[in-house]
């Protein structure tokens, strides 16, 4: 899951090319091309409504004139025809002015006679203008007039035909409000359109930061993940109802837990009670506890524990941090077996010199005895067993001290199957004796150990007898050799009566024997003397069926 993590995290995104600087350039683009485009469109739109209202204006001229040729050309029936052509829809006035800007008739009557600001056309050009009237802006139309040819007189006195214009007033209102609307809507549209390229420039830096933050937290995780499972402690995390979210390898490895399990702290009974004691406290605790796994196993397990809180200060979980003692605990307890053993060692060898010179002296004189009493059978009897007693003390004595002695080993490489074949061969005779088969094997066959040749064989020379002493009835003697990781594995085992499980933690105790007539050296030797080669040695047995002791020696 840490490399998918890491090679989606590594993937460039397909927009990460497009910038939020470079986004917002193009809605500036968009926005001045729009803006031009508005207003163009509303340049054509007025454009569009001058000429509407122009040709509108002409056409009402045309029928004026059409009408004044037909109808003849007098004041009233002028002026009739004017008052009748305003009040069409869109028309403001209608007027004919002089030259000079007088009034000569006009829609209203109270206007005739008045003079008119008045730019007259060249012939055959037609003028329009906005302008501000009484009742409101008016769009206004100059240009000639020309009636049926012949005189026409009026009240104000004649006029030239040729110097004679038109004024037509039309309303600009509708156009403009038309004008007006399309702009709303072309306002309204780029307001849209703004509003959608805002929206999507935005949506586009959420979703840069979005991808940002996600590639953040998926980094973040798969930091935190291998961090967690690298971790050489324990790591275990729940919720506040004790079901486990987060389990790392080493705490799957110290509590035996299967590649896929979670599960909850009911299943491990040994955190139980800190989370209970947890609660009421309230602080991180450290606590060494015996944790009970599958199979009877009791691990001992130092536990540093504390509450998972929110923002708010809910609790929402619990976290455990938690190293297997086993190592530690069987370290001290040889520190502890070194410590006594010295102190032991130090009283054995002053205790050992100090018999040795009276043994000297009792030998001598059980010598003098027998060589006073040739004739008494009786006599020779007591002093040859005197002798013997001796002998068997200064054994003893040797053995203490050799004990009490530091071990000094001088290691070469020797085969292990000759190692064997050398051993084995010194007690087959015993094995015969107590009606003990021995069997044996090197895996593989040419497997070498470096070891002391004589203090090894020892060692196990006191396996071998030891073996066939708990076999008084016959039995199998196992005899395996084998690699194990940095190690050369002998085991030596045997179908015996076995060892009592309260003897298993003295059993390389110096004087601590169960046989009869032991004095209870032998195993304590053979334990140091492993120790010299850097090595371990440990028994595993149930009593009743057998013992096997287990010597690892570095490869």
């Amino acid at each position: 899951m840490n490399r998918q993590t890491d090679s989606c995290a590594a993937q460039p995104s397909a927009w990460s090319w497009l910038s939020p600087w470079m986004i917002l350039g193009m809605a500036g683009i968009l926005g001045g091309i729009l803006m031009v485009l508005a207003l163009k469109n509303v340049h054509r739109e007025r454009e569009f409504m001058e000429q509407a209202l122009l040709s509108e204006a002409i056409v009402l001229m045309n029928a004026l004139e059409a009408s004044s040729r037909m109808s003849g050309w007098g004041q009233h029936q002028t002026q009739f025809l004017l008052e009748q052509t305003a009040q069409q829809p869109g028309v403001l006035y209608v007027a004919l002015v002089a030259a000079n800007g007088q009034v000569i008739a006009d829609s209203n009557p109270d206007r005739v006679g008045m003079a008119m600001p008045f730019q007259s056309p060249q012939p055959g050009e037609v003028l329009h203008r906005f302008s501000q009237q009484t009742a409101g802006k008016s769009f206004d139309v100059i240009r000639s007039f020309k009636p049926r040819p012949g005189r026409r007189t009026s009240r104000h006195g004649p006029a030239p035909e040729d110097d004679l214009f038109i004024v037509v007033g039309l309303d600009p209102a509708p156009f403009e409000e038309a004008v007006r609307q399309d702009l709303h809507q072309t306002i309204l549209l780029f307001s849209i359109m703004f509003l959608v390229g805002a929206g999507g420039f935005i949506s586009l830096v959420w979703a840069s930061h979005y991808r940002q933050a996600k590639r953040s937290l998926r980094d973040a995780q798969a930091f935190t993940a291998t961090i967690i499972n690298q971790m050489p402690v324990g790591m275990i995390a729940t919720d506040e109802r004790g079901r486990i979210q987060q389990i790392n390898n080493a705490a799957k490895a110290i509590l035996r837990l299967p590649g896929d399990s979670l599960g909850s702290l009911q299943d491990l009974p040994g955190l139980a009670p800190v989370v209970r004691e947890l609660e009421s406290e309230e602080t991180v605790l450290e606590e060494e506890i015996q944790c009970e796994l599958d199979g009877n196993v009791c691990v001992p397990l130092l536990v540093n524990a504390a509450v998972i809180r929110d923002g708010e200060r809910h609790v929402v979980g619990h976290v455990f941090l938690f190293t297997d003692m086993t190592g530690i605990k069987q370290l001290e307890e040889q520190l502890r077996r070194s410590e006594r053993l010295a102190s032991l060692g130090k009283l054995a060898a002053g205790v050992a010199h100090e018999i040795r010179n009276p043994l000297g002296s009792i030998k001598g004189f059980a010598t003098i005895l027998a060589g006073r009493s040739q004739q008494d059978e009786r006599s020779q009897e007591i002093t040859r067993v005197m002798k013997d007693e001796v002998d068997r003390l200064n054994r003893v004595v040797t053995e203490l001290l050799e004990f009490a002695r530091p071990t000094e080993i001088t290691k070469r490489l020797y085969p292990c199957r000759h190692l064997l074949q050398h051993t084995l061969e010194l007690i087959r005779s015993d094995a015969a004796h107590h009606s003990v088969e021995i069997d044996w094997r090197v895996v593989p066959d040419d497997l070498e150990a470096a070891v002391d040749l004589d203090r090894f064989s020892q060692v196990l020379l006191n396996l071998y007898l030891n073996a066939l002493h708990a076999m008084e009835h016959g039995g199998v003697l196992q005899i395996a050799v084998y690699r194990e990781a940095d190690a050369v594995v002998f085991r030596v085992e045997d179908t015996g009566a076995g060892i009592a499980a309260e003897d298993l933690p003295h059993i390389f105790d110096p004087y601590f024997t169960t046989k009869a007539k032991g004095v209870g050296l032998g195993l304590a030797n053979a334990h140091k003397i492993v120790e010299a080669h850097g090595g371990t040695i440990t028994v595993s047995s149930n009593a009743g069926e057998g013992a096997a002791f287990i010597v690892r020696l570095p490869f």
